[in-house]
Formats: C-alpha cells, structure tokens, sequence
C-alpha cells in the first residue's frame, strides 16, 4: 500500500446515510485524516462513520459557510491541506492520484487548487447544461482559508495563488427527488433572505493577495442575476441552461434537473422574497 498522503479530508452530514458509504470509501487508504462534522443525524450516518474510521465531530447547521469556518476553527487538523468533500460526492480513483502528485510539489505560494465536478443526476451523467464545467475551490491550505457566507451557497477565499487540477469530483446524490425537493425548499430561505436584505459579497481586489472562489460568478450574480425583477429569473436561467447551453441534449434527467434546479429552485426563492416584501408571513 503507498504511504498516506498528507492531507485532512473533512465532510459535512446530515442524514447521510445512503451516500456516505461511496464517499468515505473514495478516500479511504490514502487520506491521512478523514473528519466527519455531523449536525445532529438520526439515521446511521454515524455508524457508517465509524465503521469507516472516520473521526466524529457535531456542531449545529448554520449555513455551509459557517459550518466550514467551524472545521478550520476546531478540528485538530494536523495538515498543511484539507479537501472539502460533501456526502454525495466522491473522489475518482484519478484525482486521488493527482492530488497526492500536487501536493508533493505545490510552491509555498499556491495556497488552493480548483477541482472540476462530474454531475450524475437519475443515474445519468450530465454532459450539458453548463454542469460539466463546474469548479469549486475545495482544495485549500486551511491556515490560509475562509469561507464567505452567501446565502444559499458560499465561496472560499484564500490567501495565495489557486491553480487547477485535471481529475473529477464525482457528484451523485442516490438519494430521492423528495429529498432534494425538501433540501432546496430548506436553503431557500437562507437564498430569500439575502435577497431580501440586500446582503452581497463584496469582489472587490481590496487585497491583491486573496483569490475569492468563482470571483467573475459571484460578480455576475450579484450585480446582473440578483437585481432582476422578480420571477424573471427563473425564466432567464431555465432558458440559458436547457436551450442555450444545451441541457435538452441530456434528455430526461436533464430536463428534471435542469427545471427543478434552474426554474423551479429560483422561482420558490422569488416567491419567498415576494411573501417577506408583502409582510404576510407569520
């Protein structure tokens, strides 16, 4: 078996059960340390974590953001690298490899790396849409590390240069469409409520030293998407995903995704901001 590499993988749960298994198992063997940091599960995603190995931690779910900020603030992580890995995804057999062969040569001024996501959808992977290029900086020196909340998502911010990696994260979440429904219908809130408030995430080089995750993205959600009457948007972005960037061509897992995700998602977090801005909500 080759030596361990040096690096601290952490994933956060809640209820994962059915996707945990492929999870740990893709990095099992070659990550030095593996963190589970758990909000309070009551199905067997912490008996999984233990039959794994994996070291186990709880804190309350916030948000992603400060749930990630957590990590870096407490868990006795004993690397110069951590890997972010959420419990429906997983670690191809590649880019394990290609993580082990960066780190070992990474300079002292890279501080992050990009890694690209395959998104597997109803069992089927998608291709079009815009989801086979989807980076997410995951790969991080957590000294140099934070974590920005925005919402719905959040965006890492690191101190150093950030380079790419060529291998995939495996994006596959087994679990119901009832679950995915019930998730987003969750951080839905958080998404109006930034909306709502006005809340943005400044892309300012105010420190030329800080590299933001996905800086033109976040530019553009934040100035052109989020300033848009509402109910506009769920329409714009369903048309640019399903049409314009060829989501059609995935057929029917691509069109459930592509309306659920781009459509629907977006029109439940108008509507949210729609019911706070009438002030009917009890």
């Amino acid at each position: 078996m080759e030596n361990r590499c040096s690096i601290s993988v952490i994933i956060l749960t809640l209820n994962e059960e059915l996707n945990l298994p492929a999870s740990l198992g893709s990095v099992a063997g070659w990550a030095d340390q593996v963190f589970i940091v758990d909000s309070f599960s009551n199905d067997r995603t912490l008996d999984i974590a233990k039959e794994h190995g994996a070291k186990i931690y709880q804190n309350p779910w916030t948000d992603w953001a400060t749930q990630r900020n957590w990590t870096l603030d407490n868990l006795p992580i004993r690397n110069q690298w951590v890997l972010f890995l959420d419990a429906d995804e997983r670690v191809s057999p590649e880019l394990a490899h290609e993580i082990r062969e960066a780190l070992q040569i990474a300079p002292d001024e890279v501080s992050g790396f990009y890694i690209n996501r395959r998104f597997i959808f109803l069992g089927k992977e998608l291709k079009h849409g815009g989801y086979n290029q989807n980076w997410v900086l995951r790969l991080v020196r957590p000294t140099k590390t934070r974590v920005l909340p925005a919402g719905d998502s959040e965006y890492f911010k690191v101190e150093g240069n950030v380079l790419r990696l060529k291998s995939f994260i495996i994006h596959e979440d087994v679990k119901a469409l009832s679950f995915f429904i019930e998730k987003h219908n969750k951080i839905s809130e958080l998404a109006a409520r930034k909306l709502f408030h006005k809340e943005k995430i400044s892309t300012e080089d105010t420190e030329k030293k800080y590299a933001l995750e996905g800086k033109h993205r976040v530019w553009l959600k934040e100035n052109l998407l989020n300033k848009l009457p509402l109910f506009l948007r769920p329409l714009l972005l369903f048309a640019y995903k399903y049409f314009f960037k060829l989501g059609f061509l995935d057929g029917k897992a691509g069109l459930i995704y592509c309306f659920l995700h781009d459509f629907w998602y977006p029109f439940l977090v108008d509507a949210k901001v729609f019911e706070l801005k009438k002030g009917t909500r009890k």
